[in-house]
């Protein structure tokens, strides 16, 4: 959409929003309806999210919005789920935030090839929520982490992008998905020798290609 239609479109959404909010307060205050403002506050930060969404959505350059607007629509999913006492919130409040936030960076991808580190944060972030869900089970909170990682940097390479593949991500890919393969093996004694080796072959590489030019 133009960035002039954007401009004016922006404007109205927000004056409606306000108009809405000020009927509601009137409303309110004269005491025909009765506010729960616990019960609100979740939604209201939704509604915010839904705003900066909205102007992506308008305006495609300007994907920065999907960032604050998960962000808040996180928030508000959060605070409602708290307000209705939901027996989950405490192990899905972290994961429903880092889900959302990851989910936020993938979309700029998809939206905008060019923004292909976004590929990183994003699967980061939602590798991490997963981990959050194992708290209690080190080992496999532990593969999930090095597991995620490493088909984030495989994403990386494989995902298309202006520049083409780009090689050098599949090397963090492979040292960390034979991290996790290991770790999901329960060989963990072995990782005390991994990360040494992984330095010395990634020295020796090093040194190969400078030698070499």
């Amino acid at each position: 959409m133009k960035k002039s239609t954007t401009r004016v479109l922006i404007p109205i959404v927000g004056g409606i929003l306000l108009i809405a909010a000020g009927v509601i307060f009137l409303l309110s205050n004269l005491g025909i309806i009765t506010l729960d403002w616990e019960m609100l506050i979740g939604p209201l930060f939704a509604i915010g999210g839904l705003v900066f969404v909205l102007m992506f959505v308008l305006n495609t350059d300007g994907w920065w919005a999907l960032i604050p607007g998960f962000v808040l629509m996180a928030i508000g999913l959060i605070i409602f789920m708290g307000e209705r006492e939901v027996d989950l919130l405490e192990p899905w409040s972290g994961a429903i935030f880092l889900g959302f936030l990851g989910l936020a960076f993938f979309l700029i991808y998809i939206s905008h090839r060019e923004q292909w580190w976004a590929i990183i944060p994003g699967g980061a972030l939602l590798t991490i929520a997963g981990v959050t869900l194992m708290t209690e089970r080190e080992l496999l909170s532990g593969m999930i982490f090095f597991l995620g990682l490493g088909m984030t940097f495989g994403l990386v390479y494989l995902l298309p992008k202006p520049a083409g593949r780009l090689k050098w991500a599949l090397y963090p890919a492979g040292i960390l998905f034979v991290i996790g393969v290991l770790m999901s093996l329960g060989v963990t004694k072995l990782l005390n020798f991994v990360w040494p080796v992984a330095l010395l072959i990634a020295g020796g590489y090093v040194l190969y290609r400078s030698i070499r030019k």
